[in-house]
């Protein structure tokens, strides 16, 4: 997402909504550069948290209302489909993305792996009219379109949601598919997200119906419903992070979850850097999911060597 979207939604976010708001989440975005990493800028991220969670529980009280009186489908259908999504289709897909879904689709373990377009979605989802139409108005962004697709795709199919930006290192391991709900989880870190790494929306896999994605799923039908401009770019976390903490049965769930490596984005990092093989075996060993940005632009050779983004993301295309 351009700077100049983050700029007009932060006007946008204060003139509609809170102005305390949109200079908290200011402040917390420094943070994320080296320059800032203050105790002042991460606990103004903090207080962020805290009016977006309050803004959300006033704006859908009674989505929250109704999941806190229903308890999690014991008996919800496990399901091995892998979900991701690619608007124009693989074959008009950047390098980067190309190789995600290749390596995706190798590392399926023979299960389906469903890329959805804007050709073919309507074949797998159903979304409220208002959804459609503030996405064809440039009110709602591909990007939070996707948010809204993983959720009610879990809801209505179950499997296993990747961006389509997830480099996917070897097979996925059929356990994922067991649990009602899984995501990335590792340790509780002082960051200024406020998943603080106890989840990742960028790999979640639930069964048919379970309670949390139907739940997101509702929250983001009806937060449309009523609202042009986007509380927070990170959304989905402030959905999530609100179930976590309205329902003892889903913090159980997210809490018992495996843990997982914390080099989630060693790779993104390091795709401009000279390929080092056994450091790249080493990496792939231990984290089977990595996060990339296709935005970004990589150099292919440093200092006569080729790089990361050369051997492991142009190599067989």
């Amino acid at each position: 997402m351009s700077n100049l979207w983050h700029l007009k939604n932060w006007f946008q976010v204060g003139h509609n909504i809170s102005w305390p708001l949109s200079f908290h989440t200011l402040f917390g975005v420094m943070y994320l550069n080296k320059h800032f990493r203050y105790r002042f800028f991460l606990n103004e991220a903090e207080r962020k948290h805290r009016i977006v969670l309050s803004y959300l529980e006033r704006e859908l009280a009674p989505v929250i209302d109704k999941y806190s009186s229903i308890s999690e489908a014991k008996d919800a259908e496990e399901s091995h489909r892998i979900w991701t999504l690619w608007w124009q289709g693989e074959d008009n897909a950047p390098p980067l993305v190309r190789k995600c879904l290749s390596k995706m689709r190798g590392n399926a373990g023979g299960n389906e792996l469903i890329i959805l377009t804007k050709d073919n979605f309507r074949e797998y989802i159903t979304l409220p009219e208002w959804i459609i139409e503030k996405r064809e108005k440039g009110i709602i962004t591909f990007a939070q379109l996707s948010d809204i697709f993983r959720f009610t795709l879990l809801a209505e199919h179950g499997g296993l949601w990747l961006d389509s930006t997830i480099y996917t290192s070897k097979q996925i391991p059929d356990d994922i598919f067991r649990y009602r709900f899984f995501s990335q989880h590792t340790k509780w870190a002082e960051t200024c997200f406020v998943q603080h790494n106890l989840y990742h929306g960028f790999s979640i896999g639930s069964r048919k119906g379970a309670k949390l994605v139907s739940f997101a799923r509702d929250m983001f039908f009806e937060y449309w419903k009523t609202h042009d401009v986007l509380v927070d770019y990170l959304m989905i976390d402030y959905i999530i992070m609100l179930a976590y903490q309205h329902f003892p049965d889903i913090k159980a769930e997210i809490d018992s979850l495996p843990y997982s490596s914390e080099r989630l984005y060693d790779l993104v990092s390091m795709l401009s850097e000279p390929y080092d093989e056994e450091y790249f075996r080493t990496l792939s060993s231990e984290c089977i999911f990595s996060k990339l940005d296709w935005h970004r632009k990589y150099r292919t050779e440093t200092k006569g060597k080729p790089t990361y983004y050369s051997k492991v993301i142009l190599e067989d295309l």
